[in-house]
């Protein structure tokens, strides 16, 4: 719906390199510089200027800029609408963070799959700052998210409350009698990247302690859930987690959670879509099911 050109705006906006953005759109430096030349004479204003060897945006390329990126926002909304209208089925898109709990959910969906009220259910699994862009642009129609992404853009129903606690191999239980969450700064922390909500819930627990988590022995990330549970599972370091996460690794006794006396924590899980999706009532009984096979499953 957009003109093209814009694609290559935008992107220069983000490499400020015409040389980075031929290569990333696979397109020659001299069909990004007529991209440019193109926009400028069509808005009669200049986008960019150089600033000694940096490139920078002119206010009116700042103000192109905010535009352009509404307008792709809402080019791919429309076009995912349009799918869906032109699109017979019944279908629903669901989007899940993997640090709530990608295997418990997924057996969710695998028994809702079995109901008749909806013939195309998919599940897509992200972070949850990633699932929330989705469902901005129109490519999901629900997700479930911490309590703590709640805000005036979605519309929220409440799922379920979940524990958020410690947790390492059963030998680290042994370690350690009666312990404070100070105790265990001397432990790796094993973490996962910014945008994951149980990274921001860590941080934010940690602050309420006055920590944070460079004063751990040692720090190391990884960009999935599943990947830190394994490395806590080796005995690697101890692992902040939802209980939905860790759930068949604790019931395996793969993993234990630690009981300490200054830290225990209470999450709420909602459902988040957004307001103006005309197919919200549709979601009443997948919101009723699924909550409803995650209470079984932690009862």
């Amino acid at each position: 719906m957009l003109d093209f050109r814009i694609a290559t705006f935008l992107k220069l906006c983000e490499t400020k390199s015409y040389t980075k953005t031929a290569k990333m759109l696979n397109i020659t430096q001299p069909s990004v510089t007529q991209h440019i030349k193109y926009l400028q004479k069509k808005y009669q204003c200049k986008l960019f200027i150089y600033e000694g060897k940096t490139l920078s945006l002119t206010a009116e390329g700042e103000y192109l800029r905010s535009q352009a990126e509404a307008m792709t926002k809402m080019s791919a909304k429309v076009i995912s609408d349009l799918q869906r209208m032109n699109d017979s089925k019944k279908a629903l898109r669901f989007g899940c963070p993997s640090e709530i709990g990608e295997a418990v959910v997924t057996r969710i969906i695998a028994e809702l799959m079995e109901l008749d009220y909806v013939s195309d259910l998919s599940i897509c699994v992200k972070n949850t700052s990633e699932l929330l862009t989705m469902l901005e642009n129109g490519q999901l129609d629900v997700i479930l998210a911490d309590e703590n992404y709640q805000n005036n853009q979605f519309a929220s129903v409440p799922m379920a409350n979940v524990t958020y606690g410690v947790y390492a191999q059963p030998e680290y239980a042994k370690k350690y009698d009666k312990p404070v969450l100070k105790d265990f700064i001397q432990e790796r922390l094993l973490v996962r990247e910014q945008g994951a909500s149980d990274r921001e819930i860590l941080e934010y627990y940690l602050a309420q302690n006055s920590m944070l988590a460079n004063e751990f022995y040692d720090v190391m990330t990884a960009s999935t859930a599943v990947s830190l549970q394994e490395l806590a599972i080796a005995g690697v370091g101890i692992l902040f987690a939802y209980a939905s996460s860790v759930k068949d690794a604790v019931a395996q006794n793969h993993l234990q959670e630690l009981i300490i006396s200054d830290f225990s924590a209470k999450r709420s899980l909602v459902f988040l879509y957004c307001k103006e999706n005309k197919n919200q009532e549709e979601f009443s009984e997948f919101f009723e099911d699924f909550t409803n096979l995650w209470n079984e499953t932690f009862e």
